[in-house]
């Protein structure tokens, strides 16, 4: 009987933790911040958080770039570029803080401030 009720406490603890982790993790999600440089410069802040419907940006550069940006909630990603590679747009939605988006020939850079990192794991 006594060890049911320790069972039972643990099994508790657990899954209130689990809960609040739920509740932390979700709000730290809120207020993810898109960044977007061109030629160095900041062009544009956009709070993902509160995007309501998907919309695109355009942005024209020297030499008739232009890329195409894809702007949703709680995601960015490129939706057209110019450049020949086109690895900007391989790089797929950014979601979180961490590794930016990068058109190098366009001289392009979307980086998120604030929300969670996209690394799994850190090395020493």
């Amino acid at each position: 009987m006594k060890r049911n009720l320790i069972l039972g406490m643990i099994t508790l603890t657990l899954l209130a933790a689990g809960i609040f982790g739920c509740i932390f993790i979700g709000q730290a999600q809120h207020g993810s911040v898109a960044v977007i440089y061109q030629n160095g410069q900041e062009v544009r802040r956009i709070d993902l958080s509160a995007v309501t419907a998907a919309y695109t940006m355009t942005l024209n550069g020297e030499d008739d770039a232009e890329n195409v940006i894809f702007i949703e909630h709680g995601a960015i990603s490129m939706h057209m570029a110019s450049c020949p590679d086109k690895l900007c747009m391989k790089r797929g939605k950014l979601t979180g803080s961490g590794l930016p988006l990068v058109c190098l020939p366009n001289h392009i850079v979307i980086e998120i401030q604030g929300g969670n990192a996209e690394f799994d794991a850190v090395a020493y």
